[in-house]
């Protein structure tokens, strides 16, 4: 009679585990999938060609073109510099950039 006892003690024991675990991995996605929904940028997004200017850097087309989307500046440069294939920082006067950007209006 004690081996039943205890067996059902187990059972309720890892029974009452797997539900605790379940209940914690349950309410973890529910967070971040909350988080995931918060990144998710608002609007549409856009490309455009401009004409780099002399005396222009990354860092100045991109302080000009930024949208509230990305993260921080280091990222939007990063994102310009992989659609123009551009392994450095250098740009010159009269080459084209791909710039993207983020608007409300559909186009």
């Amino acid at each position: 009679m004690k081996e039943n006892s205890f067996k059902e003690k187990n059972l309720i024991f890892i029974a009452g585990t797997a539900a605790l675990i379940t209940a914690i991995l349950a309410v973890s996605s529910i967070f971040t999938m909350s988080a995931k929904a918060k990144e998710l940028p608002s609007g549409y997004k856009y490309y455009t060609s401009i004409v780099v200017e002399k005396g222009d850097t990354l860092w100045d087309i991109a302080n000009q073109y930024i949208t509230p989307e990305y993260g921080d500046i280091s990222e939007y440069i990063g994102e310009v510099k992989y659609l123009n294939h551009l392994r450095g920082d250098k740009i010159h006067a009269g080459e084209y950039l791909t710039i993207p950007y983020y608007s409300d209006d559909i186009l």
